[in-house]
């Protein structure tokens, strides 16, 4: 009899299953463990945007640098098939100052590396509300056109061209003056990664030069 009411004691205590404060601690416990799990997704997923983001920025400058070279290697200043866009061809580097920050402006005739034909270019850094953006127009050399305009790459921190001369080189250029295209020319664009200055450089050798 006393072994069979222990037995009953036994398998009541055995059917009772968790106490309040066994589940309670089994609550906290998974409550931890499932913060730490999106702690730690949230912080891969900012690490991958922050790599998108700056694996954009690394290709929307070299992107853009990339065409100011072809261009820039395709300018023409004098080309006697062609008078009436004698009067209109031009290369232009000026140095200009915006909030602190060194920016240029590019003035050129060049061959489209689109292969359209002989357009005139204009790169020029825009002010938005103290952000920078770098911008290019191209209209035809001939026509009086506004042409369009397109964003290349905003957030910069710097655009500069600059052009060889005499072994030195220097911040402006003016072809009206020289009659002649730059020997070289270094296109260099700034822009901030992680509060790091990222600093990206292109040279370019202007090809053709009719005399």
């Amino acid at each position: 009899m006393i072994r069979h009411m222990r037995n009953d004691r036994s398998a009541r205590k055995t059917q009772h299953g968790f106490t309040l404060i066994e589940v309670l601690v089994s609550l906290t416990l998974l409550t931890v463990v499932l913060g730490a799990v999106y702690s730690s997704f949230f912080s891969v997923q900012r690490a991958v945007e922050r790599f998108d983001n700056v694996s954009l920025r690394y290709h929307e400058a070299r992107t853009t640098l990339d065409i100011l070279r072809r261009e820039i290697e395709a300018a023409i200043l004098k080309n006697p098939k062609q008078e009436d866009v004698l009067d209109r061809a031009s290369f232009e580097v000026k140095d200009r100052d915006i909030f602190g920050k060194t920016v240029s402006s590019l003035d050129l005739t060049a061959f489209s590396f689109r292969g359209t034909g002989m357009s005139t270019l204009s790169y020029f850094v825009q002010d938005d509300n103290e952000v920078l953006s770098l911008m290019k127009n191209e209209k035809p050399p001939i026509i009086e056109s506004e042409g369009y305009t397109v964003d290349l790459i905003n957030g910069i921190e710097s655009f500069t061209v600059e052009v060889l001369f005499n072994n030195k080189w220097v911040k402006t250029w003016n072809a009206a003056d020289t009659r002649k295209l730059p020997e070289a020319v270094r296109v260099t664009l700034e822009f901030e990664n992680n509060g790091q200055i990222v600093r990206l450089s292109e040279y370019a050798r202007p090809m053709i030069d009719f005399r």
